[in-house]
């Protein structure tokens, strides 16, 4: 329907201009544009009110319409001024023109014209620069090299930088105009003069002074616009890459510097010599000496032009090059010392170290009784779930619905029963997409499948008999073991899976929640959306979304709404798309309804002197994509490189009602403090934030990953030890899987040493550079007052601290075990190896790894075993309760491995009687579990089967037997240490992105 609208509009439109010109009628001609403009201008304001509309449902219309009006203002007064501005440096073109000249005149005003709507164009896209500029405030901090204060270097020099990208565009349109009117085009007294002459050779000699006349205008302006380039040039010496750090170094501030300055003067002043004819004249007879060429003699600017080049390549090529080569490289140290100083001390602050709160970590306590006891808290919270484990398992049992999706699994803590509890977190959102492709209509699209449902929650380290989460929130409608769980409005409206507009409160039942064979349906009751009543409001969306499927829709009513950009990072992205945003999203359950919380930064590749994140930290990191961690930096040139970054910014999505707030946690931070002047009441502080809500508010582990990795090399204050690079950290590695990948960043209960109780803290551990011991860690706080904090410890170096690759090599050097997950990893099953937490306990390290095993038959795995490790100790149980009493050297009195019926032997030799007793009952498990179709156990009874018949038959043919340690009952758990300290796998610290 609304194309057929816009083609009859165009058809009638060119008829009513056919018939014009065929009768010579301006008035019919006039009026078929504007049939054709006005009918496809109509349609672009449709869809333009549309977007208003949402900007007013969500309360965010105010920041709509000032972006509009910037935009236009900024369209129109820059396309107007570099339009007038260019119509002038061609006026040569038609200077004292007749009508064999009209070719240019049109060249003049369509130059003007194309330069009128590229500039306009261009500035209008980058209206968020301007704005923050002109919102921006001095931040009181100097540059160490030029002394202007950054703020020059954040708000104002992007803005120079597209000024210069719009004036060489029109330099660009300039050039090509005034080259095209040389070549086609005469003026009227030079034609007269032309028809007068015989000699053939005097016409052409008149013809070829006339494009000098032509180009003087636009080459006048063109070298102002290389002068203004090598003014900006200076102030981009604070991104030099050419010196020993990302900024200005010796050879930058003392050749560069001065080069740049005397190419601008130089620039200028040709400039001026072309568009001064008196002044070329004068200065022209001095420069050109006799004898020179006759084309010089007639154009001394080339001979300008000639000398700047020379010029250029002197200063600008030559002397930096052969400067740098031979006086600063082979004293570099010390020429380039207070350089290193500043790019250190400019690169904390711009990734905000400076407030790094550093300490040492003695490593010198024991794991005793009463520590466990006096951090019981903190043992009681401990992450036995791997995220990407317990993906699984909730899609495999609590998805309920072919069209229910779990996307992701959130590390959170709640107050449960008194307690302070860690907990893992996912929403069951609608994914449309997964719906039959019979059943996938608009009607079932739009109007029935319109949300998700509840939440599965379940505590980081209690799990069931069978390994799997115990689960504190499920099913459908959700059964909560806590009133702090209890959600009353479980409906999501708006996550990350949703993707396509809703109508909702309709004629036609929404699905709520499937229950048993049949389904419960309702009726939206919020405020989230649009009101779509009426036939105009029809006919606006259904242009905006679906066409004559929704125009002609009777299922919409009073009270109907449509919802769309329901996808919560595409809402906020909308509303705010000068902001940058974390790539994982969150649930919270407070006061009965679901909310999202998204992380949201500032950022910027133009603070002075700092080390830009791609070019500079992440050569050192193999691991990390940094683009990955911030996609871009909006509306700047530099839009590859990160050298400045604020989680300035919570923001919090209702999943119900769609509503959006913007929360300020960093209100030091410029960039935000001139967004909030550019969009009064936009940003609200962090004070008014709901009690509840800021509870869950957590440290982003993006944001730890990306300061963790300046840290790595910026932790290096001492100029001389950063240009040797002494002490260079990387990211400690782990295996999942039979890969070796960096650890991420990852959240445990802790209680730091100057506070009384636990709090939830964001960890990432490092090591030296080709090795794998610990040398440190940096961790970011989460809770109240304590938010924001960063800590980093570092270990003494002269001690040996285990890091997470080396106690996976210790489990794989644990003959026993690592026969046994080789077993297991042989039977159809697949083992998996968990996240390696090294969790702080007083003055010591607790070392964690929880191991899954996963049935080629099955889609999920289980838990089904807990490897601890203190110092060169390594206990292993199928629980960590066991396991830790293991550690702490209380022995169990039966295998826990294997299961019930195998006893614990004791030191020594196992007789042939023993392991013929072995092998029966781990036979007759087998059978016992194939009956009860538990094939996993039946698998696992098999393998303690053929370990013992292998230990009979190297008994039979006299090998030695099979000590303690190998024999399959011994399960004490407890293995000697083997030095491993300078053990690392093949992969070493270039193992895959995580």
């Amino acid at each position: 329907m609304y194309t057929a609208i816009i083609a009859l509009s165009l058809a009638l439109a060119l008829l009513l201009i056919y018939r014009g010109r065929a009768r010579n009628s301006r008035l019919n001609i006039a009026l078929g544009v504007a049939v054709g403009a006005g009918m496809l201008g109509f349609f672009l304001l449709l869809g333009l009110w549309g977007e208003a509309l949402w900007f007013q449902n969500v309360g965010y219309a105010s920041r709509f319409w000032k972006a509009i009006f910037a935009q236009v203002l900024l369209f129109l007064g820059a396309g107007a001024g570099m339009g007038v501005l260019m119509y002038a440096l061609l006026h040569p073109l038609t200077r004292r023109s007749r009508g064999t000249d009209v070719r240019n005149r049109f060249a003049r005003q369509g130059a003007a014209g194309l330069v009128f709507v590229v500039s306009g164009v261009m500035a209008a896209g980058k209206w968020e620069l301007i704005l923050r500029l002109i919102g921006s405030q001095a931040t009181g901090i100097a540059d160490p090299a030029l002394g202007l204060d950054v703020s020059f270097y954040l708000f104002a020099l992007p803005v120079l930088d597209l000024l210069q990208d719009i004036l060489w565009v029109s330099m660009i349109i300039g050039l090509s105009a005034t080259f095209l009117a040389a070549l086609t085009g005469k003026s009227a007294d030079e034609a007269e003069r032309i028809d007068h002459i015989d000699d053939p050779a005097e016409a052409l000699a008149l013809l070829s002074r006339r494009p000098f006349a032509l180009f003087a205008p636009i080459t006048a302006y063109s070298l102002l616009m290389l002068a203004f380039g090598q003014t900006l040039n200076i102030f981009h010496l604070l991104y030099s890459k050419y010196g020993v750090v990302r900024g200005p170094g010796w050879t930058d501030m003392h050749v560069r510097l001065p080069g740049y300055v005397i190419m601008a003067a130089l620039f200028v002043l040709i400039a001026l010599i072309i568009a001064v004819p008196r002044l070329r004249l004068r200065i022209g007879g001095h420069i050109v000496p006799n004898g020179a060429p006759s084309f010089l003699s007639r154009s001394p600017v080339v001979g300008f032009g000639l000398i700047a080049v020379v010029v250029w390549a002197i200063l600008l090529t030559a002397a930096p090059t052969l400067v740098q080569w031979l006086v600063v490289q082979p004293n570099e140290i010390t020429y380039e010392e207070p350089y290193i100083a500043n790019s250190i001390t400019m690169t904390r602050k711009a990734f905000k170290l400076d407030t790094v709160e550093e300490r040492r970590f003695p490593q010198t306590g024991e794991l005793t009784h009463q520590l466990v006891s006096e951090n019981k808290d903190l043992f009681d919270n401990i992450r036995l779930w791997d995220w990407r484990a317990l993906d699984a398992v909730f899609k495999q049992f609590q998805e309920i619905r072919l069209y229910y999706e779990f996307n992701d699994v959130d590390v959170d803590r709640y107050h449960l029963g008194g307690k302070y509890r860690q907990v893992m977190i996912s929403s069951r959102e609608m994914n449309v997409d997964n719906l039959p492709a019979q059943s996938n209509t608009f009607v079932n699209r739009r109007f029935k499948y319109t949300h998700g449902y509840g939440a599965v929650l379940n505590a980081v380290s209690e799990f069931t008999e069978n390994g799997l989460p115990k689960l504190l929130l499920k099913d459908l409608p959700p059964k909560a073991d806590y009133p702090e769980l209890q959600i009353n409005t479980p409906g999501i409206y708006y996550g990350e899976l949703t993707r396509y507009p809703a109508v909702v409160n309709s004629e036609e039942e929404e699905l709520d929640y499937p229950s048993g064979e049949n389904n419960v349906y309702v009726h939206y009751k919020g405020a989230g959306g649009v009101p779509m009543e009426g036939p105009w409001r029809k006919f606006l969306f259904g242009w905006k979304h679906d066409g004559t499927e929704l125009f002609m829709s009777g299922y919409p009513r009073k009270g109907t709404r449509i919802q769309f950009h329901r996808q919560i990072e595409d809402r906020v992205k909308t509303l705010a798309p000068f902001l940058d945003y974390d790539a994982d999203p969150y649930t919270v359950i407070a006061h009965g309804k679901m909310y999202w919380i998204i992380d949201a930064y500032t950022s910027s590749g133009y603070y002075p002197y700092s080390e830009s994140f791609r070019t500079g930290v992440a050569k050192n990191a193999a691991h990390t994509n940094p683009r990955n961690i911030l996609q871009s930096v909006h509306g700047e040139q530099l839009t590859d490189q990160v050298n400045y970054v604020r989680n300035s910014v919570k923001v919090v999505v209702d999943a119900y009602n769609g509503d959006v707030s913007f929360y300020v946690f960093d209100p030091e931070d410029p960039i935000i403090r001139a967004w909030e002047n550019t969009f009064p009441g936009m940003f609200k502080p962090r004070s008014e934030m709901d009690d509840e809500l800021e509870k869950h508010i957590r440290y982003p582990a993006d944001l730890l990953l990306l300061q963790g990795l300046v840290y790595s090399k910026f932790h290096m204050t001492n100029p001389a030890v950063f240009y040797n690079q002494e002490d260079l950290w990387v990211r400690a590695t782990e295996k999942y899987y039979d890969q070796v990948i960096p650890v991420s960043p990852y959240y445990v209960m802790w209680e730091p040493p100057d506070r009384d109780k636990t709090e939830y803290v964001l960890i990432m551990p490092f090591t030296p550079k080709n090795r794998q011991v610990l040398i440190g860690w940096i961790a970011g706080m989460c809770d109240g007052e304590n938010y924001g904090r960063l800590l980093a410890y570092k270990f003494p170096k002269e001690k040996r601290v285990l890091g997470p690759q080396q106690v996976e090599t210790k489990i794989d050097q644990d003959s026993f075990l690592s026969g046994q997950l080789s077993l297991w990893d042989q039977r159809g099953s697949n083992v998996i190896r968990g996240n390696v937490l090294a969790i702080p306990v007083g003055e010591t390290l607790l070392y964690v790894e929880p191991i899954y095993l996963q049935a080629e038959t099955a889609a999920y795995p289980e838990l089904r075993l807990v490897a601890l490790m203190h110092e060169d100790t390594l206990s292993y149980a199928d629980t960590f309760e066991k396991a830790l009493k293991k550690l702490l050297g209380e022995e169990p009195e039966q295998n826990e491995l294997f299961g019930p019926g195998t006893e614990a032997p004791g030191a020594g030799t196992a007789t042939m009687d023993q392991l013929i007793d072995r092998a029966s009952k781990a036979f007759n498990r087998a059978m016992e579990s194939m009956g009860k179709r538990s094939f996993q156990d039946a698998m696992q009874a098999f393998g303690d089967l053929e370990q013992s018949l292998n230990s009979l038959e190297a008994m039979r043919s006299g090998s030695a037997a099979p000590n303690a340690q190998t024999a399959p009952g011994n399960a004490t758990g407890v293995t000697g240490a083997t030095d491993a300290d300078n053990a690392t796998n093949a992969n070493g610290a270039n193992g895959p992105v995580q």
